[in-house]
């Protein structure tokens, strides 16, 4: 035809110029594609994708000797789940890259490109979501569960076949004792998804992803046995002295911190209890009810309580007096000083501190004192007597000694 067109007879020469064009314009709408027997090859830049993520997809186009394929050929792709943005595109230097889009749901993704005659031989497998699971890794924080039941968390890491951490995917937790929540969480950046579980016996914890699982054994800690044993009476302003009893079964963990909170407002740190009695003395400054609060956490973390009551009674003054004979002693005659005493029911004088007004004094543990003046005048007497509690009384006596 075209030869017919170029003839003279047929058509004047000066319509040449206008059939080219035509040709030329009807060669830009028809799709460059690659030759036959060209290659095309296939990747991502991710090895697996999230469920609602996404990754580059990339496709270099060779003929058959090797060389790229004119710039311009069209590649189109095609995918079994989510979708390729754009559909088709335009070689540069043989290569050729777009945008998958994951849709939501798990799968592997089975992505094709063809050109003409050319299609790629191995398909690309994009494992999306779950489905990019490699290995599951279940740890617990703390990692035994309290003697008296208890809360520990649960974290499952999830990582993809190149041992990269996964986001966005969904792990399922079970449990063969207590309750989880949530039973089903989402791995965040770090690739963890997280449970608490609340149980009071041995619990074996189930994360499964796609078609891998692992499980997580949790054992429950052995509290030792602690008591608080305080003293029948305890007096405003007196010593009271505590006793702890720590009592440790087979398999039970030690008590690495213990602090007495008396209920007052005053605390004490203990540290570690071992196991038998320990002492605690405290000063309770105000009579009432008070509660004895015993803090312990164990190696394991775990921490218990226990409490008790006690009453404190308001302190019973020492009634204390002071006599002597003879009642008008002289100079150089012996003058016996007596301290006559009532105590709380319970107590006991322990000492007798004495003061004779001339510069001398003394200590007994008996209640009377003898002394002899040398000389005459008016002497104040003065007895301090300390019980087996800590309490003092005193008394006091004028003496008249004559020349």
């Amino acid at each position: 035809m075209i030869a017919r067109w170029l003839q003279p007879a047929s058509r004047p020469l000066a319509l040449l110029p206008v059939v080219l064009a035509v040709l030329a314009a009807a060669c830009d709408k028809v799709p460059l594609t690659a030759p036959t027997e060209s290659t095309i090859q296939l990747f991502a830049t991710a090895t697996s994708v999230p469920s609602t993520g996404s990754t580059d997809i990339v496709a270099t186009v060779t003929e058959s000797g090797g060389t790229p394929v004119q710039n311009g050929t069209v590649v189109s792709f095609t995918t079994t789940l989510g979708r390729i943005e754009p559909s088709e595109a335009r070689t540069s230097n043989g290569r050729v890259t777009v945008k998958f889009t994951a849709d939501g749901r798990s799968g592997t993704a089975t992505i094709t490109a063809f050109s003409g005659a050319a299609v790629t031989e191995d398909p690309l497998q994009l494992p999306i979501g779950s489905a990019a699971a490699e290995t599951v890794t279940l740890r617990a924080e703390p990692g035994r569960l309290p003697a008296n039941g208890g809360s520990t968390q649960v974290i499952a890491l999830i990582r993809d076949l190149a041992g990269n951490s996964m986001a966005g995917v969904s792990v399922a937790f079970s449990a063969t004792a207590g309750t989880l929540n949530p039973g089903v969480a989402i791995t965040d950046a770090n690739g963890e998804a997280r449970t608490t579980l609340t149980s009071g016996r041995e619990t074996t914890v189930t994360a499964t992803v796609g078609s891998k699982s692992a499980t997580l054994t949790l054992s429950v800690d052995v509290a030792p046995s602690v008591s608080i044993t305080a003293p029948s009476t305890i007096v405003e302003d007196q010593p009271a002295t505590f006793v702890l009893t720590v009592n440790s079964p087979p398999g039970a963990l030690p008590i690495t911190q213990a602090r007495i909170d008396f209920g007052d407002g005053d605390s004490e740190s203990l540290g570690a209890l071992p196991v038998g009695t320990t002492s605690v003395t405290h000063v309770y400054r105000s009579d009432g009810s008070f509660t004895v609060t015993l803090t312990l956490t164990d190696s394991g973390g775990a921490v218990s309580t226990q409490r008790t009551v006690v009453v404190v009674t308001p302190t019973v003054p020492i009634g204390v007096s002071l006599t002597y004979t003879p009642a008008a002693p002289t100079v150089n005659q012996a003058v016996t000083f007596t301290a006559s005493t009532t105590v709380p029911t319970g107590v006991s004088i322990e000492r007798y501190r004495w003061t004779f007004g001339d510069g001398t004094s003394s200590e007994t543990t008996g209640n009377t004192r003898t002394k002899i003046y040398t000389s005459s005048g008016t002497r104040k007497v003065r007895v301090v007597v300390t019980a087996t509690n800590g309490q003092e009384g005193t008394a006091e006596a004028d003496i008249v000694i004559s020349p």
